[in-house]
């Protein structure tokens, strides 16, 4: 029996291997026909297929709930919605191909699509991640290869069948979305090693990132959260309650950019801890933050089956007793170090609570997080002080900070200047290539027709106006020791630059 499932194995394997390579011909076919669409012609399509997919929002959030056991319904709904009307509307007025001109450089620029993209889809949002990554290609004129999550791989087959049909209805080629049925690790890294592909877009665990980057092809990879919340003594309680437990509740904390860890100045943490309670939240106490660790981290190693599942559910696996609708189980921490289990990323309603005495040690605290995971990812601050916050942003290697505002909503945009999206970049902090958020502007290059300009770009840059090299921030409100640690932290940034 051994041998015939080993000869079923390696049949699989091959099988999978064999369908990568076919997926990739048919891609590249496919792009060379989008490459011939124009911009406008691009973007049509892309509402067109947007349009035809947003009623069916709630299926897909049921089914890939059903199947992953990640999440809840109502949030996915909500991400799919999104996905549908926003993704194909936020670039209206952004170039994504055709021909510029800048007349001030002399320069003609013609919008070159990528080709073919080999799309990770995550298992915390599948569905959602599929259509972001399918409408940002049809705008930008580039051909899709998706390898989903295996946890779930059926809605992610189903929903791309059904994007397929309205891209052929609209007028697209047949191939140009496409998903792997197998989705093994081998046939998942010849898809990016494979010399056709043009580039990757990683969206999913750190391993996978990592191999899109040494796959040898162009990638766009993210890197995972972990994200430290301040909440200083001068902040609005009850506005901060309700921010922190929505985002930390959402989809049952699974996004990246939930709360992990929530930092408490020490003047306010009693009250704090009461509005929390106030929203939902369960203060846990020592021995009830013990247990759940020890069910979340057995032997200091991460559960996964804590991922996207409902507080009180963790709880009663734990043994702690909370309401059905509790909506996140909130873990003191009273001798916080680095390596503390507490202080990585958790992927659900479990928010790890530390008191300190200032933002300083908050600072240490988020330092010993970076350690294992989150740099480049997302922070928040609750604080009455801009320069606080600009203080905070300032001193941690996190390249999305939110100030008094949901780190999960507020980090893609939804009430911030940061653009919209569902892939976060985390720089060079995170090991990646992009600290932004990830847009379909990354999807084209520009070739450039260079005119002879007189004394150059040097000379272009005396008479065009510029943007000021830096701003002045005043550093009121301030302690002395503040304004120095301020300076002292801008200093060896500029250090660093030079």
């Amino acid at each position: 029996m051994s041998s015939i499932r080993s000869t079923d194995l390696a049949d699989h394997d091959l099988a999978a291997l064999q369908e990568a390579r076919d997926l990739l011909g048919h891609a590249r076919q496919a792009a060379a026909m989008l490459a011939g669409w124009t911009p406008e012609e691009a973007k049509r399509v892309a509402k067109q297929v947007a349009a035809a997919l947003l009623p069916r929002a709630a299926f897909y959030a049921e089914w890939a709930v059903r199947e992953s056991r990640i999440g809840k319904v109502a949030d996915k709904i909500a991400k799919n919605q999104l996905a549908c009307t926003l993704t194909p509307s936020a670039w209206d007025n952004v170039a994504l191909g055709g021909v510029r001109r800048n007349d001030a450089l002399r320069l003609v620029e013609i919008g070159r699509p990528a080709g073919v993209v080999v799309g990770l889809s995550n298992s915390t949002s599948p569905v959602a991640t599929i259509i972001f990554k399918t409408i940002m290609c049809l705008m930008t004129r580039n051909a899709l290869v998706i390898s989903p999550h295996p946890v779930a791989l059926g809605c992610c087959s189903e929903v791309v069948r059904e994007l397929q049909a309205a891209i052929v209805q609209a007028g697209g080629p047949a191939h140009t979305l496409q998903i792997l049925t197998r989705p093994t690790v081998e046939a998942t890294s010849a898809l990016m090693r494979d010399p056709r592909t043009d580039v990757i877009l990683a969206t999913g665990g750190t391993p996978m990132v990592r191999a899109a980057y040494s796959s040898g092809n162009p990638a766009i990879g993210v890197g995972s959260g972990n994200v430290p919340i301040y909440v200083d003594a001068n902040a609005d309680l009850e506005a901060a309650a309700p921010l922190i437990v929505t985002a930390k509740n959402f989809d049952h904390g699974s996004p990246c950019s939930a709360p992990s860890v929530l930092m408490l100045h020490a003047s306010i943490a009693p009250q704090m801890q009461q509005a929390l309670a106030r929203q939902g939240a369960h203060i846990c106490t020592e021995q009830e933050a013990l247990q759940i660790q020890q069910y979340a981290f057995p032997g200091g190693k991460f559960n996964g089956k804590v991922v996207g599942r409902p507080a009180h559910e963790i709880a009663q696996a734990a043994g702690v007793q909370v309401p059905t609708d509790c909506e996140a189980l909130v873990c003191p921490v009273t001798s916080p170090h680095a390596g503390h289990v507490l202080l990585r990323e958790k992927l659900s309603p479990i928010l790890a609570c530390v008191v300190v005495d200032d933002v300083k040690q908050a600072i240490g605290v988020a330092q010993w997080m970076l350690q294992h995971s989150g740099a480049g990812h997302t922070s928040g601050i609750h604080s009455a002080s801009p320069e606080q916050a600009v203080y905070w942003g300032a001193a941690l290697d996190y390249y999305r900070v939110v100030v008094n505002g949901s780190t999960v909503h507020d980090s893609t945009g939804a009430n911030t200047g940061l653009p919209y999206t569902f892939t976060i970049g985390t720089g060079y902090a995170g090991k990646s290539s992009v600290d932004g958020n990830v847009g379909p502007e990354l999807l084209v290059n520009w070739k450039r027709v260079a005119f002879p300009l007189p004394g150059g770009w040097a000379g272009a840059m005396t008479t065009v106006a510029a943007p000021p090299s830096s701003t002045t921030v005043p550093l009121t409100n301030l302690t002395p020791e503040l304004q120095a640690m301020v300076l002292r932290i801008v200093q060896e940034e500029l250090e660093h630059l030079r």
